[in-house]
């Protein structure tokens, strides 16, 4: 059942004069969520009075002016506002056949053009998806938001109706694309608004509407692009109306516009001339580490379209001023954390009788590490409670204030963005977490059995993890974990985990060299090795999740990349990567053949005695 909830005649909506509930609600379609509320006490009110289906009709109309348009998207063009506890509107989706045949009056007879034009839309969305032949109304919706856009375009409400200027335009080009008269209106309208909203500052309209040009009008970009740069001259200089950055970006905008028009010259003096202003608020007062990425940004822009030599290496040596200055603003933050559960736990687990037996529980009973599943879930559900937090973007700094990692604002349906907030939160939360219980688990252990070289040597000699010719240097590597000696395990186990994962990949008979294209091949690189499929096969997403974040990822630990380049101190290796890494590697290297074998004894012990040792197993 559609919005309707109820079958409502052809003759019975006609007769309706639903239009009168909207008159006095203005400023659509800024007050959606007044109008929406409005409607529906309205709604209440028809009922109560016993006019059912004039109450359904007023329920559609406010369901469907409520939703929000977010142009320039394939799918999902509308969608519910966002609204506070259970209340929870309509969307796209709940549609059917029945509102379709009702919002076609609806359509036809409404007076406002935005009103029209949202019906029409829907209508032709909806009817689109049924597989009903829409064109009628697809025309009817790229005029009606032509004369509503015409109303307020150049405006005060300007910013609220950009959406449906781009929405009009896509549907002209849709559905109108002989009627020139029509497109000419259009984007007359465009360049009108444009001009109209650079001479009174509006960088809400005119920088959206200037990507449609860029977009779809090659000629108008070449009227145009004189007018941003002089838009940039003005308010570039020092005043009241000084503002750098719409100034720098409008400059970038002409260089676009000049491009397209290949221009190459304006377009150089335009992103020269952004640049120019990076550097100049790079040397405004801020915050140091805005302060290096503005004049990282225009030094690179200088080299690319070029800026005098000497001038960029003088403006290298400023940057790397400034970039000393980043960590004397840095400030830590510290929050208490309860560990004494997980020690309890350690001590609970790790019992032995024998060595063999405390190592396994060591290596296995303490815990498993961050789960790629739960970590995922764990990101999402987060973004739910608190979406403001992933509103803005994040840069990465390293000790020295250079930016190695750069994330767009959060986007849930986007995997890239999910993965990197995972890789994030294991880095700056889980893994910190784990140390206590690493340290505690090596302490216990040491106390009851006292490892020995020996001992692990052994062990490596006899894993399928650990690739010949490399037994003594692992072991050396596990023992000096044992020993709390982590320069010496980093020296031993940070090179040496890409051969790990490498052997136990050629033991399971998967390919791990690249064709170079001249008939001679080549080992492929840790992080071709981790995030190709054959990883996730053998060794399970959870170990490759923990590896990436740890070796290969920029927004990680990176202790691969960092310490193959020298990049890290010896203070900066005392981390809760590298304490993570250690015992990661402790579990890779028995896992074949005795965490295996470990593991199932344990199974069978459960199932034997469901009761007993619950905690142990299900960490």
């Amino acid at each position: 059942m559609g919005v309707l909830r109820q079958v409502i005649s052809t003759d019975e909506v006609r007769a309706i004069d639903w239009q009168r509930y909207l008159r006095e609600l203005t400023d659509r379609p800024k007050r959606r969520s007044r109008q929406y509320v409005h409607l529906l006490d309205i709604a209440d009110v028809l009922d109560a009075e016993g006019k059912a289906s004039e109450a359904t009709v007023v329920r559609l109309v406010a369901a469907t002016t409520s939703m929000r348009l977010q142009a320039g998207t394939a799918n999902n063009l509308f969608h519910p506002p966002h609204w506070v506890g259970d209340d929870v509107s309509t969307c796209i989706e709940d549609y059917d056949a029945a509102d379709v045949a009702c919002l076609e009056i609806l359509a036809e007879t409404a007076a406002d053009p935005w009103i029209k034009a949202r019906f029409a839309d829907v209508t032709c969305i909806v009817g689109q998806r049924l597989g009903l032949k829409m064109w009628r109304y697809g025309k009817i919706a790229a005029a009606a938001y032509l004369e509503h856009c015409e109303q307020v375009m150049c405006g005060e409400n300007a910013v609220a109706s950009r959406e449906e200027m781009q929405r009009g335009l896509e549907l002209a080009c849709m559905f109108c694309k002989s009627d020139r008269e029509l497109h000419d209106r259009y984007w007359n309208l465009i360049e009108a608004a444009i001009r109209h909203a650079l001479v009174q500052g509006w960088p809400g309209v005119f920088f959206p509407l200037s990507e449609l040009v860029r977009g779809r009008n090659r000629e108008l970009t070449h009227q145009l692009a004189p007018a941003f740069e002089q838009h940039a001259t003005q308010i570039a200089a020092p005043g009241d109306t000084y503002h750098p950055e719409n100034a720098q970006t409008c400059l970038e905008i002409a260089a676009r516009y000049w491009e397209r028009n290949r221009d190459e010259a304006s377009a150089r003096r335009c992103q020269q001339a952004a640049a120019e202003l990076l550097v100049e608020r790079a040397r405004l007062p801020s915050q140091a580490m805005l302060k290096a990425d503005w004049l990282a940004e225009g030094i690179a822009k200088l080299r690319q379209y070029g800026g005098d030599r000497n001038r960029i290496r003088d403006l290298l040596t400023e940057l790397a001023d400034v970039r000393r200055t980043i960590l004397d603003e840095m400030h830590s933050h510290e929050f208490p954390l309860d560990v004494q559960p997980l020690i309890e736990h350690v001590r609970t687990t790790v019992v032995g009788p024998t060595e063999l037996e405390g190592l396994m529980q060591l290596a296995y009973g303490i815990g498993h590490g961050p789960r790629f599943d739960d970590v995922h879930q764990s990101v999402i559900d987060t973004h739910e409670k608190h979406p403001i937090t992933d509103m803005f973007g994040k840069v990465h700094y390293n000790s020295e204030g250079v930016p190695i990692a750069r994330q767009d604002a959060f986007d849930p349906n986007n995997e890239e963005h999910i993965f990197q907030k995972m890789v994030g939160q294991v880095h700056d939360v889980d893994f910190m977490i784990a140390t206590p219980g690493i340290f505690e688990a090596i302490d216990v252990f040491n106390e009851k059995f006292e490892p020995s070289l020996n001992t692990f040597v052994l062990y490596a000699h006899r894993s399928l993890g650990v690739p010949e010719g490399h037994e003594d240097s692992i072991a050396r590597g596990l023992m000096a974990g044992f020993n709390h000696d982590w320069l010496e395990a980093a020296a031993f186990l940070i090179p040496r985990a890409e051969a790990i994962v490498r052997n136990i990949l050629k033991h399971h008979g998967k390919n791990t060299l690249a064709d170079r294209g001249d008939g001679t091949e080549e080992e492929v690189s840790m992080n071709q090795l981790l995030e190709g499929g054959d990883a996730n096969e053998v060794l399970g997403k959870d170990f490759v999740f923990q590896l990436r974040v740890l070796l290969t990822e920029k927004s990680g630990y990176n202790l691969r990349n960092l310490y193959t380049h020298g990049l890290l101190s010896d203070d900066s290796l005392h981390n809760h990567g590298l304490f993570n890494l250690w015992w990661i590697l402790l579990r890779m290297i028995l896992f074949v053949p005795w965490g295996h074998d470990w593991i199932q004894a344990r199974m069978r012990q459960h199932q034997k005695a469901p009761d007993e040792d619950q905690s142990a197993l299900e960490a």
